[in-house]
């Protein structure tokens, strides 16, 4: 099998014409003509992956996070991008590097379709939207619930401890809406302002809080993985099935739940 084949394959289980415009997905290191010698399903790069990918035969990886650039800011004004430096060692290294992002937040079944199913929620709707119907975000209903009892939820739902909560959160009485967006999604909160009660995502900065304050918003920020993690969790089921490979999820557990790092458990290679 060459890349351009096991690109096709991840292309059918997350359309990547359904990311934001501006993200980077799809083959992002490498050449469609390479031969796949061993393939490793990580979050993102790393130098224990590289090491790892280096010592074990594996030449290509699908991760959800894009290979980390530099912006460059050039005489004229315009912008552009070069490989950051780990990105420039796996490309030196001979790695393909085959990259989903946000469209397996938007597509359905995805990271947001996860959480929707985690939580129970119904009645939902979509928001931050990317191409026609899809969006990176899910709103809807919950059953009844207080805000101590939503963080206990939170917790064991997502495997994580929750980083914090605005000021306004600690009032709310009763929930019965609630929002979700995996990984970093403050700046989509205008669209849900009025239409929720508590908004839960990573990345929430200050601002942002005092803006939930501000607007009546309760606002649950969580560590960024947790809500990318189960997700990710079901399209290598998907991708097990549509390769008929017993390949695993390689993750450090430390940005989980950011208490202590645990061993790693490296991936199956497919032969």
């Amino acid at each position: 099998m060459n890349v351009g084949k096991l690109l096709e394959t991840v292309n059918s289980l997350v359309p990547l014409n359904y990311a934001f415009e501006d993200d980077f997905v799809g083959l992002t290191v490498g050449s469609e003509d390479s031969k796949v010698n061993g393939v490793a399903v990580v979050h993102e790069l790393e130098n224990s992956i590289l090491d790892y990918s280096t010592n074990n035969n594996i030449n290509t990886l699908i991760t959800y996070h894009p290979p980390p650039l530099k912006k460059i800011l050039k005489d004229d004004g315009t912008e552009t991008f070069e490989d950051d430096l780990l990105t420039a060692k796996c490309r030196e290294s001979g790695l393909n590097i085959i990259t989903i992002h946000t469209a397996q937040d938007v597509c359905n079944g995805g990271n947001a379709d996860s959480l929707v199913d985690l939580f129970g929620i119904t009645d939902t709707k979509v928001f931050a939207h990317t191409v026609g119907k899809f969006g990176a975000g899910r709103y809807g209903n919950i059953p009844k619930t207080s805000n101590s009892e939503l963080k206990e939820i939170v917790e064991s739902k997502l495997n994580t401890k929750i980083v914090r909560t605005n000021e306004y959160f600690q009032e709310i009485k009763e929930i019965n809406t609630i929002a979700i967006l995996p990984g970093s999604g403050t700046q989509f909160l205008e669209e849900i302002i009025s239409k929720v009660d508590v908004f839960i995502t990573g990345d929430i900065s200050h601002r942002y809080l005092l803006k939930g304050d501000e607007t009546h918003l309760g606002l649950i920020q969580v560590n960024h993985l947790s809500t990318e993690i189960p997700g990710m969790k079901k399209f290598v089921e998907n991708l097990n099935k549509a390769l008929n490979q017993e390949l695993e999820y390689l993750y450090k557990d430390f940005y989980e739940w950011a208490i202590s790092i645990k061993q790693l458990n490296w991936i199956t290679r497919i032969r």
